[in-house]
Order: structure tokens, then sequence, then C-alpha cells
């Protein structure tokens, strides 16, 4: 792949797994297409969970919670952003994201080859029927705007596949991270337990079980010590009423995190629906058993016994029951074999390759057509002779 090329990556909401997301693959993408042609539109208050990234990469846009003023100014830093880098590929990041600027950038800038990543799409979100008939009528509109969608699962492109997106606009891209794990940070408070130290990281959102956790967490006591890594974007998290074998601790940077997860014996991903969970791979690369129900991405990633625990069912009954089997298992080899499959499946460089492949693909085929339409400009006079 030719370097020069321009990105402009554009997301309403970074924190959590997109901000994972593209801070992995930004070295790879400098590296490959010149530092300062890869750019970034996220909201103000979401800037530092971009790391390593120069500030003359990033537009900001102010965000006060998801609202119809937060996507305008993400809109309006877009078109900035657009004028400014002129992108050759604009890369969208989840569905907030899409819905506002691709019928603005069809409308306004077609130079730009337009790339959609749902991380995970809304219809399959817990909605009301209406709601997700709605968003998947929209979701199959849109792509008719896309040059490509990127599905991060294989469960994510068949859900596309089933509302009736064009499979030729489909491309499967795993999510990767570095093999190289991030410093444990040296401040970390020891984390000593005769229990089962289970760790849990991410948003305190619905989405993310962690509730289910907690639950579960109240009715085994003495089996389980649990550590919650986090904070709300979406929904509001109560404190005041954690088990005395519960402890919150916030949100927490890279290193910290790593330090953590160095001390836990499982990690707990009860999500009530996932497009793919990062933190599974990161869990596999720090070489610790995953505890999870059986939804979206998950089975893909975890093999049940073998490299974690998958629960049939999403409820607090079954997610017990399935530490109960953990506890049966040899946890540290489970973690040893989750670490082979991730370093197998789900290195960041073969996610880089793949989506420059994607990018040259969509580029070589613009070209392709401008030089047919071309040919058939500069043919038209003998045409009309003939």
């Amino acid at each position: 792949m030719s370097s020069g090329l321009k990105i402009l990556h554009v997301a309403e909401t970074v924190r959590g797994g997109i901000a994972t997301y593209l801070n992995e693959l930004h070295p790879h993408q400098s590296a490959s297409f010149g530092r300062g042609n890869v750019n970034y539109v996220v909201p103000s208050d979401h800037r530092g969970d971009l790391v390593n990234i120069e500030d003359d990469a990033i537009t900001t846009f102010p965000r006060d919670g998801r609202n119809a003023m937060g996507l305008f100014r993400m809109l309006f830093a877009t078109m900035r952003a657009v004028r400014q880098v002129r992108p050759d590929i604009i890369h969208l990041h989840s569905s907030f994201a899409g819905l506002v600027v691709r019928p603005v950038l069809w409308l306004t800038y077609r130079r730009s080859r337009i790339v959609y990543c749902p991380h995970g799409w809304a219809f399959g979100r817990e909605t009301g029927r209406l709601s997700r008939e709605v968003t998947k009528f929209t979701e199959l509109v849109l792509s008719k705007l896309t040059h490509r969608i990127v599905c991060i699962s294989e469960s994510e492109q068949a859900d596309a596949k089933q509302v009736g997106i064009a499979a030729n606009r489909l491309v499967l891209v795993h999510n990767g991270i570095s093999k190289q794990r991030p410093a444990l940070d040296k401040g970390a408070e020891p984390w000593t337990s005769d229990r089962i130290k289970v760790l849990f990281i991410g948003r305190l959102d619905r989405q993310k079980g962690y509730d289910l956790l907690i639950e579960a967490a109240r009715a085994l006591g003495d089996k389980l010590d649990v550590r919650l890594i986090g904070a709300s974007v979406v929904s509001k998290f109560r404190r005041n009423d954690l088990p005395e074998n519960v402890t919150f601790l916030g949100w927490m940077n890279r290193n910290q995190i790593e330090a953590e997860l160095d001390q836990a014996d499982m990690v707990a991903i009860p999500s009530r629906w996932e497009a793919f969970g990062l933190v599974a791979i990161e869990a596999m690369r720090a070489a610790k058993p995953i505890i999870a129900f059986r939804i979206g991405a998950l089975p893909e990633i975890v093999e049940d016994s073998a490299t974690g625990v998958l629960c049939d069912e999403v409820s607090v009954s079954k997610l017990v029951e399935g530490f109960q089997r953990a506890a049966q298992l040899n946890l540290p080899a489970v973690g040893r074999a989750g670490y082979e499959r991730f370093a197998r499946l789900y290195d960041i460089e073969q996610t880089h390759r793949t989506l420059s492949q994607v990018y040259s693909d969509m580029l070589h085929t613009q070209n392709s057509k401008s030089g047919q339409q071309a040919k058939l400009q500069s043919d038209l006079p003998n045409n009309l002779r003939s």
C-alpha cells in the first residue's frame, strides 16, 4: 500500500473499546501512510483516551451527553476536518457517527471513500421491536451510501446479511491488539484474597451487564472477590449498594488496568450484547481465563472450558453456575491456552494489513471507474462519427 494515503477517523464517543481500537491501530497506520496523514474527530471530553496521538491530528467537538446538539457539533467538526485534511478515506466508527455523517457526506463531499464500522449493530441491542425494525431499515438504506462496511466478527457480518445489506459491501476485519503488553503500573495496591479474584473492565452501563456480575458476587460471597474498573457513559452507576466482596476502582489508565489484570484470576465479561469484546483479547494476552455469556462474537473468541467459561443464558443464575464451573478448572492452565489462541488470531498487525487491503481495494475500484469514465468520454467523438 503506497504511503501518503489520508485517513480521517470519526467517532461520536470513543470511551472503551473504540479508543483501544484506534490507539492500537494508530502507530501502524502512521508508519504506513505517513505522520500527519491519519487524523481523528472525537469528543473533547474523550481526547485523553487517545494516547500518543499528536494534538494536531485531532479535531475535537464539545459534547454534553448524547443529544441532537452533540451530534450536530460532531457533524460540524467532521466537515471542518474534511475541508482541512481532504481525506481519501473517511472511516466512521459506531452507529451515531454513521447515522449523522454518511448522508451529509454523500450530499456534499463525494471525493472520499466512506468506510463504516458499526462496532456492534444498533439493532442487536436490547430495544423494542419497532425501534429494532426502524434501525434495521435505516442501516440498510445508509449502507447504500457506504463504500465498505467493516464487520469485526462473523456474527456481525451474518446479522448484516440477514438485514439485506449487500454482501459485496461487507468485509470481515477482526479486532486485534499488540502482542506487547503495556507496562504495569508499579503503584497498584496488592490484591490478596483466598477467593477467586475476578476483574471487570468496561463501561458501567446496562449493556455491559456489570449489575448481573454484582448480583452473582452477592450470591457467591464466600467464593469470589470482584473488582470493577470503569465509569458509566450512558446510564448512571450507583455505588452505594455493592456487597462487601465487590470493590469499585473507577476509570483507570492502561498501565493501571494491566496491573490489576496481572493480579486477577479471571476476567468477567457479562455483557447482555457485544459485537466483539476487546476486553476478551486483552484478558487472553494477559493469560487470564474469561467468563462470559454465549452472545455476539464472544463464542468466536472464547472456547468453553478451554480458554474460559461460556454461560448459555443471560441471567444471574447462569453466571453463578458458570463461576461454580470455573472453580473446578485449572485457571492458570486455561489462561495459558487463551494466550496461545490470542497470539494466533488477534494480533493488531493482522488487523492493520487487512484494513489496508480494504482501503486499497476501494481506491483501486474508484480509479478503475474513473478510468472507464474518462475513456468513454474520450471515445465519444469517435463513436458519434462512426
